[in-house]
């Protein structure tokens, strides 16, 4: 049986996903793995979860992964090829579209953890001073994102060729860690989409 039209798009979906989850190595056999939902956008075009809001390309997907109190919400476009693959389950035949994610893809992560009584001035010195020290660090500049006092921090991999642009801030306790990162060669074409999504940021 071939499934086609809506149905291959909800089979493709399921697929990214299943991609999207082990290639962010959230698949663990423990039973504190987290619980890892792809959201779908609000009425109003914006993707909301953990007093949370942003608008996205319309080509990217996002997650969201709950892992004790420790949240996390992923960005990046999906990737689909021009083959596709017949896959069986048991009677059922479904023709699928392969879906290449790689590691180097764009990514827009947003990290909330509680800050457990820390400071504010503590818990951003803190997040400065555990920018990857194995990367070069560009430049530190303070910022407002969503309303909020921010430091932003620009750090070159040089090893993997990556730039990383990060932004904390911390607010109702808890401590944001934004992350937009792509290749160095790419990162300034896709810095129009990362723009989307910080330029409609908010926190509740």
């Amino acid at each position: 049986m071939i499934i086609s039209g809506r149905s291959m798009g909800i089979i493709i979906g399921f697929i990214v996903l299943i991609l999207v989850i082990l290639s962010l190595g959230c698949l663990d056999n423990s039973d504190d793995s987290g619980n890892v939902t792809m959201l779908n956008k609000t009425a109003n075009g914006t993707y909301s979860v953990a007093d949370v809001s942003f608008k996205c390309p319309d080509n990217w997907f996002v997650i969201h992964d709950n892992l004790n109190g420790n949240i996390t919400i992923v960005a990046s476009p999906i990737h689909e090829s021009n083959t596709t693959e017949t896959k069986k389950i048991g009677p059922f035949e479904f023709e699928v579209l392969v879906s290449n994610l790689s590691f180097t893809d764009p990514k827009f992560e947003v990290d909330i953890t509680p800050n457990n009584g820390i400071s504010e001035q503590k818990t951003i010195n803190k997040a400065k001073n555990e920018y990857m020290p194995s990367g070069n660090k560009i430049y530190t500049e303070k910022i407002v994102i969503g309303g909020q006092n921010s430091i932003k921090a620009v750090v070159i991999f040089n090893d993997t060729n990556e730039r990383f642009e990060y932004i904390c801030f911390v607010k109702n306790g808890k401590t944001y860690l934004i992350t937009s990162s792509a290749l160095s060669k790419d990162f300034n074409k896709e810095k129009a989409n990362f723009d989307i999504i910080l330029k409609s940021f908010q926190v509740q």
